[in-house]
């Protein structure tokens, strides 16, 4: 704030000794021929202000200096309409003479700029660019000066009093090549990436049945054959290690006790977890894969119609709770998406005690056979 203030001050005062200068005395002042006054078109005669506005090198940006001495100089032009400045751009001798010239003539149009921005008149404002001039100026010429106008008239437009030189002739354009022979350039192409079904891990969910059977000589006497039934979530089809979520189920009608009403079954449902090794072939779409699976389980048996048959059925408890460990082997085939899948196993159990008394042992192991369908993904 201090530099502004004082450049504001330098800006009007060096106006105000110039301006007075020039036209102070009406009466027969006399003036040296360094001070006589110059005419410009449409502005009457001019006077050099006094005011001088310094730039740095290859610039036409305004510094704090400048702007504080040009908000004096706004203040003195405001102060009067009939006021006119003539603004003198000028470049030192570093670089092209033509670039030098439009330097000089962007320094001057800046400091129009900033005056017209604080009030001043466009009307009252003319701008010409001199190029390479050094003498008696500061910044060995990277400025603008000032020369301060009486006159009526419109001031003339903004130009810049020496011309750029005509632009060299254009050379006559190079003789186009003869044209070249190009070989068509065969385009490559990515080829699609594999079905998803095809790609990494790979994952199946099936549904299927069941055939089992016990292996207890006193169970396989007391019940039929069962039917059973299964769901299946499979992950690594596409790899040599598998894992397996089922659930799985299975219900015998329990006979030889001359029952004949009210028919009692004996029905398991239960969770196995089981690992799987797999031999994965496949032929394009087409996969073929051997496997074997050993896991563990929980099952919970229940006879139904226990009560009303609770005389004939005297050597049986009427719910059991049971791990299972099942073991067995399969062959999956699949197409594209679709599967189907055959498998035997057997389960071994333990802590049952559907069966009372010495018989219990080893009474709810079983095997089973079955077939499943699903897909995968």
């Amino acid at each position: 704030m201090r530099v502004k203030t004082i450049g504001w001050v330098v800006g009007s005062l060096g106006l105000l000794i110039g301006a007075g200068t020039a036209w102070g005395n009406e009466e027969g002042t006399t003036s040296t021929s360094s001070d006589m006054p110059t005419k410009t078109a449409g502005m009457g005669e001019c006077k050099d202000a006094g005011v001088t506005v310094a730039f740095k090198t290859g610039s036409a940006e305004l510094d704090q200096n400048a702007r504080g001495a040009l908000d004096g100089v706004a203040t003195w032009m405001k102060a009067d309409e009939k006021r006119t400045l003539k603004l003198e751009g000028f470049a030192d001798t570093t670089g092209d003479t033509e670039s030098n010239l439009v330097l000089s003539a962007k320094r001057a149009e800046a400091v129009k700029s900033y005056l017209i921005e604080h009030g001043v008149s466009s009307t009252n404002v003319i701008t010409v660019g001199r190029g390479e001039e050094t003498d008696h100026l500061p910044a060995n010429g990277r400025a603008v000066t000032f020369l301060a106008c009486m006159g009526a008239g419109t001031p003339a437009p903004t130009v810049a009093e020496e011309t750029p030189p005509a632009p060299p002739p254009e050379a006559a354009p190079p003789p186009a090549p003869e044209p070249v022979e190009v070989a068509p350039v065969t385009p490559v192409t990515t080829p699609p990436p594999p079905p998803f079904y095809l790609r990494g891990f790979g994952f199946a969910v099936m549904a299927g049945g069941l055939y089992q059977d016990f292996t207890n000589n006193t169970m396989q006497n007391s019940t039929s054959g069962a039917g059973g039934w299964s769901a299946r979530f499979i992950a690594g089809m596409n790899s040599i290690i598998g894992v397996e979520a089922a659930y799985v189920g299975a219900a015998s009608q329990v006979q030889g006790l001359g029952v004949t009403a009210n028919t009692p079954y004996l029905v398991s449902n239960g969770l196995e977890g089981t690992a799987r090794l797999n031999v994965p072939l496949r032929m394009g779409y087409h996969l073929v894969e051997p496997y074997g699976f050993a896991g563990i389980g929980y099952s919970h048996y229940t006879i139904s119609n226990y009560n009303a048959n609770a005389q004939r059925l005297s050597s049986f408890t009427s719910t059991d709770n049971v791990m299972d460990v099942p073991v067995g082997g399969g062959l999956a085939y699949a197409y594209k998406q679709f599967i189907v899948d055959a498998r035997a196993g057997w389960t071994a159990t333990y802590y049952q005690n559907i069966l009372t008394g010495a018989n219990s042992s080893g009474t709810l192991d079983h095997w089973n056979v079955g077939g499943q369908v699903g897909f995968r993904f």
